[in-house]
């Protein structure tokens, strides 16, 4: 130590050579992690790289470009697909909801009214002149007994849905009229209106029950799994109609519908008879002999006659048809956008 203390500024340099041999080995070891992991690093980007090169096609930009050009024409093709669902003619519906619930109760109202009095001036096929008038129950409310009974307008929230649905059953109306049905025995809409709690205020009881799926109103029903509804993709409301009359005006209202002016889609139809079937040879038969039903007999018939009867003739009868009718409505997006159709389709493969 004596050395030291006389020498101090040899002391001083040893001390400094010490730190700085210290402070280098420091260094060193401190590169050298950075080094291994900047060699893993690059070991990673280069199988990266490799894995790139080996696909089929490979990761050029020549490919690269050609594939955003593929999802440009894919995007197209969708965009047009969508446009095709859309129907031929929707413009025939209007899209402008009414802006408050009383205003939604009158156009509710003055639906129903509409459509009363325009059934009274068809003329059934079957039936002659004198008699027109397709058959309505009583107090008939055409799917919106929950709103006309009691004059209770819809929701504000659930107005354009209430409001699209009454627009959809006015051409689906339009449609079985032009039909010339019989009669209609019921109007059934797909409950859309959710479940709201209801309202309570202090010293009463609870007020003004919501709608709610568990109480189904006469006229109100659920597809089920007919339905073509796919959650976030396709929205659909359905609609079941019954009515009753001849053949010809089933395949008539199917026809109309088949134009596809709206996108509705007929998920299945039901087929009773309405009353018991008779030929015409039966009334042919009583016809033309009057003394039957006292037991006498009349003249053998001729060869004509004989070979008149065994034609299949069948009268039409009246029978009760049960339609269910869905709109679709499709929820793609359906835009050009390259970068957004990516960005989608990289949100979609984030890791759970």
């Amino acid at each position: 130590m004596g050395f030291f203390k006389q020498n101090p500024l040899f002391s001083g340099l040893v001390a400094l050579f010490l730190l700085l041999f210290i402070a280098g080995v420091v260094f060193i070891f401190m590169a050298s992690g950075s080094a291994s992991d900047a060699k893993k690093a690059f070991a990673r980007a280069e199988s990266s790289y490799r894995s790139a090169l080996a696909l089929n096609p490979a990761a050029t930009p020549a490919n690269l470009q050609a594939s955003e050009e593929n999802v440009e024409k894919l995007a197209k093709a969708l965009e047009a697909q969508v446009a095709t669902t859309k129907g031929s003619a929707p413009f025939i519906i209007s899209q402008t909801p009414p802006t408050t619930e009383a205003a939604m109760l009158f156009q509710l109202e003055a639906f129903k009214e509409q459509f009363t009095k325009d059934a009274a001036m068809v003329v059934p096929f079957g039936k002659s002149d004198d008699e027109p008038g397709i058959g309505l129950p009583e107090d008939f409310n055409f799917g919106f007994s929950r709103f006309l009974e009691e004059g209770d307008p819809p929701p504000t929230e659930f107005i354009p849905i209430v409001f699209e649905q009454k627009e959809i059953l006015a051409y689906l109306l339009r449609k079985l009229y032009d039909s010339k049905p019989n009669s209609i025995e019921s109007v059934q809409r797909e409950m859309k209106e959710e479940v709201i709690p209801a309202e309570t205020q202090p010293g009463t009881a609870s007020a003004n029950n919501r709608p709610s799926r568990d109480r189904l109103k006469k006229d109100e029903f659920e597809v089920g799994k007919i339905s073509a509804q796919v959650p976030g993709a396709i929205e659909t409301l359905g609609f079941r109609i019954v009515f009753t009359g001849y053949t010809q005006s089933l395949r008539l209202f199917l026809k109309q519908l088949e134009e596809f002016e709206l996108p509705l889609v007929v998920r299945s139809v039901e087929v009773e008879p309405f009353q018991e079937q008779v030929t015409l040879a039966d009334k042919k038969d009583d016809a033309d002999n009057p003394f039957a039903i006292f037991g006498v007999e009349t003249e053998e018939p001729t060869q004509e006659e004989l070979e008149a009867a065994t034609e299949p003739l069948i009268e039409d009868i009246l029978s009760q048809f049960t339609v269910v009718v869905e709109h679709i409505q499709v929820l793609v997006d359906a835009s050009g956008n390259v970068a957004s159709l990516e960005a989608n389709a990289d949100s979609e493969e984030q890791p759970l």
